[in-house]
C-alpha cells in the first residue's frame, strides 16, 4: 500500500474518531441540561402551600437527582439540598454514572 493510502486512512480514522467523541460530549451535555430542567421544576414544586403537590416535587426530585447523568459535584449539590430542606437523602450516589466512577472517600462524620 503506497503511503498516500496510508496517510488517507490515518487522518479518515482521527476524523471518526473526533466526530464520534463530539457526539458523545453533545450527548452527555443534553442529558445533563435536561436533568437540571426536571430538578427545576421539581423544585419550584417543593415550595408550593399544596401539600400534595410539595410531595410530588420531592419524589419526582429524588428520582431525578439520582440519575446518572448528574456530575458527582451536581450530586452533592442536590445532596445537600435535600438534607438541609427535606432531612431525607435523597440524592444517593450512583457509582454507574455518565461521568464515571465517584473516586472521592466518603467523610466519616
Amino acid at each position: 500500500m503506497p503511503a498516500q493510502s496510508w496517510v488517507t486512512l490515518i487522518v479518515g480514522t482521527l476524523a471518526v474518531v473526533g466526530v464520534a467523541f463530539t457526539v458523545r460530549q453533545r450527548t452527555r451535555a443534553d442529558n445533563r441540561a435536561q436533568s437540571w430542567q426536571r430538578i427545576t421544576w421539581c423544585l419550584e414544586r417543593t415550595v408550593s402551600k399544596d401539600d400534595d403537590e410539595a410531595a410530588l416535587g420531592w419524589k419526582v426530585f429524588g428520582t431525578v437527582a439520582a440519575t446518572p447523568f448528574i456530575a458527582a459535584t451536581d450530586r452533592d449539590t442536590l445532596q445537600a439540598i435535600s438534607q438541609h430542606t427535606a432531612g431525607d437523602d435523597l440524592a444517593e450516589r450512583d457509582d454507574t454514572g455518565d461521568n464515571g466512577p465517584d473516586t472521592e472517600t466518603e467523610d466519616p462524620r
